[in-house]
């Protein structure tokens, strides 16, 4: 569970991600929190960057997770699990999942989430030493602070939520819901993918899939067990979406 000494905080840092792999490699414990107020170079998902004005919860977490390598892309699904449970209990706003690494709101983006591990060691049996999960929640962000292109696509708490909880009660609530979602994907993998798939923002929607310069229309199908996204295109062909090929997927507006 949540605890104070292995919780760090910053004002403004590069990347709270970026902090948490350097002190992962240096011994970090499991369970370790870095947390700021604000980012100066955050991290999203293929390199790109992830948008950190001040208004919003940024923090990463240190995992030493007893799981075998084939579970850890799974990593991201727990989590997206847990925090939408988690936001949906303590906030009460209907909170999805857009596959695999986005929570979604009104159709608008209100979080992200990057997983990065660390390397397999042999001593570990095979495990990866530590994984780092790094979240991006709007919590009373003005569309303003975001680059234009930005403004019409992301949401915050504030704008929707009766009363906003305050960072210092609800980043322990979430931190311990992250924990307890990795401790579930190694004791009942099939259950946490069945809850994800409650919070599946894609499933029924029509898509525009890009892969390797090709655009296919489609539909979304769900989630297949081991995580991956299956889409049926126009031809009634079904594909499964790896992690790699998930950003070019978009909603046609």
């Amino acid at each position: 569970m949540f605890r104070e000494e292995l919780y760090y905080h910053f004002s403004s840092i590069a990347s709270t991600n970026t902090v948490a792999v350097n002190m992962a490699e240096q011994g970090a414990e499991h369970g370790t929190v870095i947390h700021a107020d604000s980012q100066t170079s955050g991290k999203g998902r293929g390199g790109r960057r992830f948008e950190s004005p001040a208004g919003g919860l940024y923090f990463s977490l240190i995992l030493r997770p007893e799981l075998e390598l084939k579970d850890l892309p799974l990593i991201t699904l727990a989590a997206g699990t847990s925090l939408c449970s988690t936001l949906r209990e303590k906030v009460s706003v209907p909170v999805m999942m857009k596959w695999p690494n986005d929570l979604y709101l009104h159709d608008r983006k209100l979080a992200g989430i990057l997983t990065e591990s660390g390397p397999v060691r042999c001593a570990s049996n095979g495990r990866a030493d530590f994984v780092v999960i790094g979240v991006g929640i709007n919590m009373t962000t003005a569309p303003e602070q975001f680059p234009t292109e930005l403004r019409q696509t992301c949401i915050a708490l504030a704008n929707v939520a009766e009363s906003c909880p305050r960072e210092e009660i609800l980043l322990p609530q979430l931190v311990n819901a992250l924990l307890r979602a990795c401790q579930q994907l190694g004791q009942d993998k099939k259950a946490l993918l069945a809850e994800w798939r409650t919070f599946d923002y894609l499933q029924g929607r029509s898509l525009r899939y890009l892969c390797h310069e090709t655009e296919l229309q489609a539909t979304g199908i769900g989630l297949a067990e081991d995580g991956q996204y299956i889409i049926l295109d126009s031809q009634g062909i079904k594909h499964r979406v790896t992690a790699g090929d998930l950003n070019p997927v978009k909603m046609i507006s």
